[in-house]
């Protein structure tokens, strides 16, 4: 018996070590190849360095890069100047997650900055929204792009991932001092969302590896949206001074760059309609972005006013993500509220 249970134990072994092998190896080559293609050392130090972040654009067009997040200096001793445009194009940045990236609904799919693109085609738009992504990624991810180049316009669409903290370390963390960990809810699911995370974060195979899966599932309509978590008050308010926080951050960064004019959408999802929901995720955001707004000079549009005029069937694909028609709905707000506002348009 002793004899079978230590051959057993061995034969364990052995593969424990092939498949540690393998990840190596599958590792290896995949720095390897984003190296020669990239020419970027931290692709090297990726996964060492718990501080550099890696951001992907589009796959397609290998638009990847890598950067240090704690870079970020909100005090520049010389600010750009904007980009002069020989026409009369207007620049806009966007950021948020996947409701401002699009593309959810399989064939019947946009994204509100492309309808607004059209709508304007003096507009020279790039869109920086990702799925999944929340505002301690775009910080630096924004940071990052200016230090190239300076935008007229920035919209801001964050709005529904904020919870996206929970699963790692904010960038916040200490000034916030409070330990997300504590949370005695939904605690399955934090843990594996916390280990993907951890995994992205450390292995580059896998972290593109996620990306090719997560493109094809959306261009099938596979992707599931997902799991709505509960969380308590107390945990809300620190979600959402973080949100405070990195917004407050990327407003002064945009300001110091001379980025004309800065934007926070209000975005809303099907729960929402014909009357938003009354609850404390909607309290605590819009007292959030109304505070940011008489501190900064960011302006707010608020797409949760006309609610009641939506046809929640065709504009949604699931209960966030919008179709053709509801982006385009979404694209047009936008468009009347700029025009109406905008001092860069009414030159």
């Amino acid at each position: 018996m002793f004899r079978k249970i230590k051959k057993l134990s061995l034969f364990s072994i052995k593969y424990i070590f092939i498949l540690i092998f393998f990840i190596f190896i599958l590792e290896s080559l995949t720095r390897m190849f984003f190296f020669l293609i990239l020419q970027e050392k931290n692709i090297f130090k990726y996964g060492f360095n718990k501080d550099l972040e890696i951001h992907t654009l589009d796959l397609s067009k290998l638009e990847i890069s890598i950067f240090n997040q704690n870079e970020i200096n909100l005090i520049n001793k010389k600010k750009d100047k904007n980009l002069e445009n020989l026409d009369t194009r207007v620049v806009i940045w966007t950021f948020g997650g996947s409701t401002t990236k699009g593309n959810n609904c399989g064939s019947d799919s946009s994204s509100w900055p492309n309808e607004l693109q059209i709508l304007n085609k003096s507009f020279v738009i790039k869109n920086f929204a990702q799925n999944g992504y929340h505002t301690d990624k775009s910080v630096p991810l924004l940071w990052k792009n200016l230090k190239d180049e300076t935008p007229n316009i920035i919209i801001w669409a964050h709005k529904f991932n904020v919870s996206k903290a929970l699963y790692g370390s904010t960038r916040n963390k200490q000034l916030l001092s409070y330990d997300f960990k504590d949370l005695n809810k939904n605690k399955f699911f934090l843990f594996i969302n916390r280990i993907d995370k951890s995994f992205k974060q450390s292995f580059l195979f896998y972290y593109f590896f996620d990306q090719i899966i997560l493109r094809v599932s959306m261009k099938f309509n596979l992707i599931e949206p997902d799991k709505e978590i509960l969380l308590d008050n107390k945990s809300l308010e620190i979600l959402f001074r973080n949100y405070e926080i990195n917004t407050k951050d990327a407003i002064n960064l945009s300001k110091q760059k001379n980025v004309d004019e800065f934007y926070i959408l209000s975005l809303f999802k099907r729960k929402d309609v014909p009357i938003k929901k009354n609850n404390y995720f909607n309290y605590l955001f819009d007292k959030a972005i109304y505070n940011i707004e008489k501190n900064t000079y960011s302006k707010i549009i608020d797409l949760t006013k006309n609610v009641n005029q939506i046809d929640k069937n065709n504009f949604f694909c699931d209960g966030l993500h919008k179709t053709i028609i509801g982006n385009q709905y979404v694209s047009e707000i936008i468009y009347k509220y700029l025009i109406n506002n905008s001092k860069i348009l009414s030159k």
